[in-house]
């Protein structure tokens, strides 16, 4: 994913979406929040995960312009239910591309026009849709007329709305610049990079308007519950030391960052401690500081990621050391997620008639759902032996794949591993290992590849940390 997720979004810990239905009823094992009545009907009937996203909010009265509705948000909309409309149109999806715009203090109107002459040319906004994205908007929309094989215009226009900009480059939430169309409830991104159809990517506009509401008005000036240099991550202010990075998750090699520390010590910040951090990078350790916590009990340690592995947990060990010699320790992490050229899983509701897991591949199966899934048995290892193993399953066509080839790359910490396996006649592989004394409480992601019969890759995440109950 190339986007910045909401905090309660946990997008680095996505795995695969399964959802668990139950009537007029949706849930998703990733995010708390469920899709019910009828909003869960609208979801599953006009797109569902591809279209709309998971949900961030439960279903809550808001009012929008001078008027109060029933809204749901997800990760690219807003529902709004209208109960003065008959059904099918009495949900309706908000103008977040709109929003956006206005948020950031952009007025489309003021925005360039297009030619009337241009092809896909909207009178009423002054905008035509960009080549590139025309077969993307024309092919998707909302189901009103009974016609699931085509859609029309106004079906389009319905989940869309009409071309509010000119496609121009823009950046993106992973610090490149695409070509970039912004429609009424919408935002399209051409990324030529991937292969057709996942050259046009949805914004995550759910997200991004949800956060902007959420995110509370700016300090004048820093006090002890943020950090100059981090003020995006910063926990409440709490007894003892505290540390924490700037971005957890970068997205390029060579990224700047900051290692961020607090300490506190009977209810004051301490000032004077002097602090040092030891980062567990997959080739070496490195070590910076020392720095010293000023008046409001905080340091802060620039550095920079250099040529940090992809994907793999960076563990930093920090420590505060008193004048008088009191060491105080608190650790935290960063994982880099650099952009890779891989289409976007597939998804969706749970497919009937797939035949269940066998063997240890039963504990913790998903339900079943179209594309590549991963879980694993044992998501939280007790024992620094135990034995644990990685599942994969790979439905294609609404049918299991047997002999399909799959790899799993296991971030470990200090090491990576790579294990191995063929799918069965329900289309699962199990790959066993032993836990090794995996670092306790240190999350390990392991990325799955499923190759088909047909030469294509599909993949999947999964991950696990342990919790021994006797490590200190």
């Amino acid at each position: 994913m190339r986007r910045l997720f909401l905090a309660l979004c946990l997008l680095s810990f996505l795995t695969l979406v399964a959802p668990v239905q139950a009537a007029q009823k949706i849930c998703f094992p990733q995010v708390p929040d469920c899709i019910e009545f009828r909003f869960a009907k609208y979801w599953q009937d006009n797109g569902g995960l591809s279209v709309f996203g998971l949900p961030l909010t439960p279903s809550q009265n808001e009012t929008v312009g001078d008027q109060k509705f029933k809204v749901q948000y997800f990760e690219r909309g807003r529902f709004e239910l209208h109960k003065d409309i008959a059904a099918p149109y009495d949900v309706l999806l908000g103008r977040l591309g709109a929003d956006r715009l206005a948020a950031q203090g952009r007025d489309w109107q003021t925005f360039p026009k297009a030619d009337p002459s241009a092809p896909h040319y909207f009178g009423e906004t002054g905008h035509a849709i960009a080549p590139q994205f025309w077969g993307f908007w024309s092919t998707h929309g909302l189901e009103f007329d009974g016609n699931k094989k085509a859609k029309s215009q106004a079906e389009a226009m319905a989940l869309f709305g009409m071309p509010i900009s000119e496609p121009q480059m823009e950046p993106s939430s992973d610090g490149q610049q695409y070509l970039t169309q912004w429609f009424e409830r919408a935002k399209f991104e051409y990324h030529p990079e991937n292969k057709p159809p996942y050259d046009v990517l949805l914004g995550l506009l759910g997200v991004d308007v949800l956060r902007d509401k959420q995110q509370p008005a700016p300090a004048p000036a820093p006090t002890p519950g943020q950090a100059i240099g981090c003020p995006e991550n910063a926990p409440a202010v709490a007894e003892g030391p505290q540390v924490w990075v700037a971005n957890a998750q970068p997205a390029a090699p060579g990224t700047g960052n900051s290692i961020c520390a607090r300490l506190t010590i009977g209810g004051a910040p301490f000032q004077g401690a002097q602090v040092t951090a030891d980062a567990y990078y997959a080739d070496a350790p490195r070590s910076y500081g020392p720095t010293t916590t000023g008046a409001d009990g905080q340091a802060r340690l620039d550095f920079n990621i250099d040529k940090a592995k992809n994907r793999f947990v960076v563990a930093i060990d920090v420590k505060f050391k008193l004048p008088d010699g009191t060491v105080f320790t608190a650790e935290t992490n960063f994982r880099p997620r650099y952009v890779l050229d891989e289409p976007p899983p597939l998804g969706g509701p749970a497919l009937p008639n797939i035949p269940p897991p066998t063997g240890n591949c039963v504990a913790n199966a998903p339900a079943a759902t179209e594309g590549a899934q991963a879980w694993m048995t044992v998501y939280q290892p007790a024992d620094p032996k135990q034995f644990d193993s990685v599942c994969a399953r790979l439905i294609l066509g609404g049918a299991p794949v047997q002999g399909a080839k799959v790899s799993a790359l296991s971030y470990r910490y200090g090491k990576d591993a790579d294990y191995h396996a063929t799918t069965d006649a329900n289309g699962v592989a199990e790959m066993g290992f032993a836990v090794d004394d995996a670092r306790n409480r240190y999350i390990v992601y392991i990325d799955v590849t499923i190759t088909g019969p047909d030469g294509k890759h599909y993949t999947a995440t999964t991950f696990y940390r342990p919790n021994y109950p006797n490590a200190p």
